[in-house]
């Protein structure tokens, strides 16, 4: 199976993946982009579940959140932001929805704290990462600092003064 599982992500580059597991356990949300069946990307909000090394992603059984997944499996998941003063940090992860079996949906829903029973006929899926990246403005500074990882290049860094600077390698 291709992609890290979020607590490998974790490992891998941590500087990154902490912030980002801070952001998605606070909210409890992310905005998932999918590609719909004539290519267009659509953008949805979800409740991401953190447990045990896995990211997971629950959405409502027949949805056409669900039918974009199972027809392309590529996504893009961006944390939450209060609003555009919020320049706490935003965190994006690239990567792959895999399916999970019942059993082992039913086990990640109950382990989240929710009753397995009542989401039964709602799919869950696991993100696996291709890519990821965390943004924030460093304030003391005012410049753009990005951690970004890909399994080719590692944890690169790269700073950018103000929001027209060019972007520019630590």
């Amino acid at each position: 199976m291709n992609g890290l599982r979020f607590g490998q992500l974790l490992l891998a580059a941590p500087a990154l993946g902490r912030p980002i597991d801070a952001r998605l356990r606070a909210a409890g949300i992310a905005m998932l982009g999918t590609l719909q069946r004539d290519g267009a990307p659509r953008v949805s909000p979800v409740e991401v579940m953190l447990i045990e090394g896995g990211l997971f992603i629950g959405m409502m059984a027949g949805s056409r959140k669900q039918a974009d997944v199972l027809r392309d499996p590529r996504v893009s998941l961006l944390t939450a932001v209060a609003d555009r003063n919020d320049l706490d940090g935003e965190g994006k992860l690239s990567g792959s929805l895999v399916s999970l079996d019942r059993h082992t949906a039913q086990a990640v829903l109950e382990a989240a704290g929710l009753d397995a029973d009542a989401f039964a006929d709602s799919p869950v899926f696991e993100l696996r990462i291709d890519r990821a990246a965390w943004q924030q403005l460093d304030q003391a500074t005012e410049t753009w600092v990005s951690l970004v990882w890909d399994p080719t290049h590692g944890q690169r860094s790269f700073r950018r003064a103000g929001l027209g600077g060019e972007r520019v390698p630590v």
